[in-house]
C-alpha cells in the first residue's frame, strides 16, 4: 500500500514545517484539503447522510494533512492573480468529485433498479427516507441501497478512495489537470451507463413481474367475477418478494462484480485526467 510508505518522523517534519508558517505551504494544504473534499462530498459512504459532517470534515483534513507529509507537492507561487487561484482551486476540487462520482454511480444504478421494482410491485407510494441520501425513496430501492452498502463496506471498496487519492498525485499532480472534451464525453458515457446497469440488475425481477402482470390481465378477462385489484396486489407483492429473497445471492454476485471493475474505472478516469 502507498499509504504505508510514510514514516512518523516526515509527518513530524511535515507538522513542523507547517507550524513554521509557510504561506505556499499553507496555500498548498488547502489545494490537497479541496481535492479530498471534492471525494468526501461524492463518494458513497464517505458522504453518507448518517456521517455527522463535523466528522467529515476532520476526517478531510486529517486525510490533507497526512497527504502532504508524504506527497512531493510543488508550492504555488503566491504572486498569482485572484482568477488564477480560484481556477487552480477549482480544479483540484473537480478531480476529487470526479473520483467520487463512479461509485456514485453504481449506487444511482442500484437505487434505480430498486425503484423500478418496487413499482412493478405495486409498492410505488410505499416510500422511507434513505439513509445515504436523506430523501424519500422506494422501500425496494432502500432495501437493495442498504444490501449495496453493506456488501461495499465488507469489500474494503471505501479504502480504494484513500489509494485513489495517492494514486492522484501520481498521475495528475497539483496544476496538472486540464479540461478537454475526451473527459467530459467519458463522463456522459459513464452517466449513460446509470441506466443500462440499473436495468440489468433488475431485469430478472422485472421481466417476472410484467408477465405477472399480463397473466393477471387475461384471468381478468377470462373470469369477469374476479376482482383483479383485491387479488392483483397481494399476489404481485407476494410474488415480488419471494423472487427478492431467490434473487439475493445473485444481485450480491454481480454487485460483487460490479465493484471488482470500480478499482479499474477509477485508474482509467486518473489515466484520462493525466492527458
Amino acid at each position: 500500500m502507498i499509504i504505508g510508505q510514510f514514516s512518523a518522523r516526515s509527518i513530524s517534519n511535515q507538522m513542523t514545517s507547517i507550524f513554521n508558517f509557510s504561506p505556499e505551504l499553507y496555500f498548498t494544504f488547502f489545494l490537497i484539503l479541496l481535492r479530498v473534499s471534492g471525494i468526501f462530498v461524492t463518494a458513497p459512504v464517505l458522504s453518507s447522510e448518517n456521517v455527522p459532517r463535523a466528522l467529515r470534515v476532520y476526517l478531510s483534513i486529517t486525510c490533507a494533512l497526512i497527504i502532504l507529509s508524504i506527497i512531493e507537492a510543488p508550492k504555488v507561487p503566491l504572486n498569482s492573480t485572484v482568477a488564477d487561484y480560484f481556477l487552480l482551486g477549482f480544479k483540484e476540487l473537480m478531480v476529487g468529485l470526479l473520483l467520487g462520482v463512479i461509485p456514485r454511480v453504481m449506487f444511482a444504478a442500484v437505487n434505480f433498479a430498486g425503484t423500478i421494482i418496487g413499482f412493478q410491485m405495486g409498492l410505488s407510494i410505499a416510500n422511507v427516507v434513505d439513509p445515504q441520501t436523506d430523501l424519500q425513496v422506494s422501500i425496494i430501492a432502500s432495501f437493495e441501497s442498504i444490501l449495496a452498502t453493506l456488501l461495499f463496506v465488507v469489500l474494503d471498496g471505501h479504502h480504494i478512495f484513500f489509494e485513489a487519492i495517492m494514486v492522484s498525485y501520481q498521475k495528475v499532480p497539483i496544476q496538472g489537470f486540464l479540461f478537454t472534451p475526451g473527459k467530459i464525453e467519458f463522463l456522459l458515457r459513464i452517466m449513460g451507463n446509470l441506466v443500462i446497469i440499473g436495468v440489468k440488475l433488475g431485469s430478472p425481477i422485472i421481466i417476472s413481474m410484467l408477465l405477472a402482470n399480463v397473466i393477471m390481465g387475461f384471468m381478468a378477462r377470462s373470469i369477469p367475477q374476479m376482482n383483479v385489484f383485491i387479488v392483483g396486489f397481494p399476489f404481485t407483492i407476494g410474488l415480488g418478494l419471494i423472487l427478492i429473497i431467490i434473487g439475493i445471492p445473485h444481485m450480491v454476485d454481480a454487485l460483487t462484480e460490479l465493484y471488482g471493475a470500480f478499482g479499474r474505472q477509477t485508474m482509467q478516469i486518473l489515466d484520462l485526467m493525466a492527458r
